[in-house]
């Protein structure tokens, strides 16, 4: 550092001195900043860098952490934000609602490719970690009878689950629209769409994945057209489960009329899927539920009961072979009851199977 002494007043001081003074003295100071810069660079390198200082360390990752932290608050399902419309263009028309969100097309920007975005109000969600599981579940399942995610988004206030679109409606819709006082679908038509939610619910059971809410209403046609396959949808109450090798499930959850009746005892496990789809297939054959009541409790005692039978009215004309599959699905005993592989190789699904593709065959080479 330069050191600047007092001139004596009676000295005569060139102005060449004075500049050249000054000149000295800021670079001094400059000289002083630039070495204390360093000397705190090089403490805190130290500090950070040295495997003995841990307290140091954790410092220095702590900006870090509190921001990981701030971000799993905000974003409690995918732990960062994403914003949707960088990559999709959504459309307003909204094609569902449900509880908690609506649903509407939207376009991948870079392909093209059309898909169904379901968006979802964090705020009315007061389990996130149920929204968080299913979107886990989805992403983990590839299956042709179930819906498949294709990605997912989260903002402040929503969670836009990106799924393939389904463009024929809920098998509910269909029901409604085919119920007469002779029943509901035809048997092949019927055992057409068990079948591919008996596959569904197989791959479900075979990777320990329970469903807990198979219903009409979560039943979708791909398309509109008469043979669309089907896909299974809403995992909102899924959950995994391994049969034999867990303590059974408890919580009773569900639509009334789809509920077993160890589930309403609340003890339970992936048999319950199996009844909800014996019930399916016993409206879809006749047009109305085996146990009906006036209100849930009712439901419930008759479930409860077991006991049901096939009134003339919507069974008249159906196969006693349809019958014995719809007896194998609903048994009360869920240890006798049928699995799903078990139901896919019933008669009542193999020859309906065979006369569709029969049929299929002579309308192919019809000239």
């Amino acid at each position: 550092m330069c050191r600047v002494s007092a001139t004596p007043s009676n000295r005569r001081v060139s102005v060449e001195d004075l500049t050249k003074s000054i000149d000295d003295l800021t670079k001094s100071v400059e000289d002083f900043k630039m070495e204390q810069q360093g000397t705190a660079s090089t403490a805190a390198s130290s500090s950070c860098g040295s495997s003995s200082h841990h307290d140091s360390s954790a410092r220095c990752k702590q900006p870090q952490q509190v921001m990981d932290a701030q971000n799993q608050k905000l974003y409690p399902i995918m732990g960062r934000p994403s914003n949707i419309l960088n990559d999709y263009i959504v459309f307003p028309t909204v094609l569902g609602t449900g509880h908690y969100g609506t649903v509407r097309e939207c376009l991948h920007r870079q392909s093209g490719l059309s898909y169904a975005v379901k968006s979802i109000e964090k705020a009315k969600i007061q389990r996130l970690d149920h929204l968080r599981r299913e979107v886990d579940l989805l992403a983990s399942m590839e299956h042709s009878a179930v819906m498949r995610l294709v990605n997912v988004y989260e903002d402040m206030n929503y969670v836009h689950i990106v799924t393939e679109k389904c463009s024929g409606g809920e098998l509910f819709d269909k029901i409604i629209d085919h119920t007469t006082d002779d029943g509901c679908f035809d048997e092949p038509s019927a055992a057409r769409v068990i079948k591919s939610l008996l596959e569904a619910v197989a791959y479900l059971h075979a990777n320990g994945i329970v469903h807990r809410d198979v219903k009409p209403e979560n039943i979708l046609f791909e398309t509109q057209d008469e043979n669309s396959p089907i896909k299974l949808i809403d995992f909102g109450l899924s959950r995994r489960h391994v049969q034999g090798m867990e303590p059974n499930l408890s919580n009773p959850v569900g639509t009334a009329y789809y509920m077993s009746p160890e589930l309403l005892k609340c003890n339970y496990s992936a048999p319950t899927d199996i009844w909800s789809t014996g019930i399916i297939a016993y409206i879809l054959l006749c047009g109305y539920p085996p146990f009906n009541g006036d209100d849930d409790r009712e439901i419930f005692d008759a479930i409860s009961k077991g006991h049901f039978d096939f009134p003339s009215s919507g069974w008249a004309n159906k196969s006693p072979l349809c019958m014995d599959f719809v007896k194998c699905l609903l048994r009360r005993d869920p240890r006798k009851r049928c699995t799903a592989q078990e139901a896919l190789n019933h008669p009542w699904i193999q020859q309906s199977m065979s006369v569709a593709e029969f049929d299929n065959m002579m309308c192919f080479n019809l000239p």
